[in-house]
Order: C-alpha cells, then structure tokens, then sequence
C-alpha cells in the first residue's frame, strides 16, 4: 500500500504539526464503549497519541493499539506515560495479527490517512481480525477526495468496496469535532458490523 512512509509521519509529530489530533477521545467512544461488556478485544490501528487507548484500558478492556510511527509513539508517551509502552510499533497491514481474535476495532483518521488506490485492502484486513459478530465503530469522513494528502475522505463509491462489502451499518450520526483541517468534509460516528456473522 503506498502510503507516507514512518519517518513522514514522526516528522508532524516532531513539529507539531498534527491537525487531527482532539486531544482526546471522542465523547461517543467514551459512551458507547462504557456500556460495552467486560474485557472486550479491542483493536486501535493508527493510534497516534493514545488517548482512546488509555480511556478503553480504563474502562477493563484488553486493548492492542498500533502505530508504524516513532514519532507517534513518542507524543503517546508524553500523552499517556507508561501505558504508551504498550503500542506496537508496526506496519498494521503486515504486523502479525491472529485472525477473528478481537471484537472491535477502532477507527478515528487512519482510514483517511491513506490514498484510495488500495484502500480495499482495509476493509479486508478489519472484517479479517474480526470475530463473528464484531464491530469496526467510529468517526469516519466523508467527501469528495480531490488528491491522495490526507485527509482524503470516503467518497460513496469508497464507503461501497470498503466498508459495505464486509459490514452492515447499524448506527450512524452527525459528528464534529471542531477541528479545522475537517472543515470541509463530513464527520460521521458509526458503528459497523462485521457480514456473515
């Protein structure tokens, strides 16, 4: 997948410039996980600074959160201390991943991080790691992509061959988060369950 190589990435961290970065968890994954039921296997790819990690773990859920970033896993350790250490610092389209082991995955501008070509690929990995019944939940973007920098919202077509051919969508609303560099775009919390199961 051709996406910005680690070193890119580190560098935004290194210089501040994160765009995207709330500075902390979504208050609807705070919610929506809070009534989850015990010791859930969470999944957090692109995990940046950490915050939905350590609120996840703080409510008794077994998380594995991943970032090919140095950098990132830095400003996570700066973030959230010692759990930061937790993060493995990996390529999650070729880390080594059981199959159907977790019961969640987590999304929050990693989709949007990659170009289109490919994007598929996401689709397959998620429904893949996920056991039957699983979800894939939160905020997604939505627009009309006009280059591969991110963030490069879903156009309809992408929400089609990559999320709508692995999952069913079971909830789905308005979300803002008041950050400019999603402006133009549409911001959207939703939940998704896994096909075939």
């Amino acid at each position: 997948m051709n996406v910005m190589d680690p070193e890119q990435w580190s560098n935004r961290y290194d210089s501040g410039c994160t765009g995207w970065d709330l500075g902390r968890s979504p208050a609807e994954l705070r919610t929506w996980a809070a009534a989850l039921p015990p010791r859930r296997r969470i999944l957090i790819p692109g995990c940046g600074r950490g915050y939905e990690l350590a609120d996840l773990v703080a409510l008794g859920h077994e998380v594995t959160a991943i970032d090919y970033a140095e950098g990132a896993i830095a400003a996570a350790r700066r973030s959230i201390g010692e759990l930061a250490a937790s993060i493995r610092c990996a390529d999650f389209f070729a880390c080594d991943l059981p199959s159907g082991r977790f019961d969640l995955c987590y999304e929050r501008t990693f989709l949007c991080s990659l170009p289109r070509p490919g994007r598929e690929e996401y689709g397959r990995r998620v429904a893949s790691l996920l056991k039957p019944g699983g979800r894939l939940v939160g905020v997604f973007l939505y627009g009309q992509p006009e280059d591969d920098d991110p963030p490069v919202p879903l156009a309809a077509s992408d929400r089609e061959r990559i999320l709508e051919a692995h999952f069913s969508l079971e909830e789905d609303r308005a979300h803002a988060s008041g950050l400019p560099v999603f402006d133009e775009y549409a911001e959207r919390w939703q939940v998704w369950r896994k096909r075939g199961s």
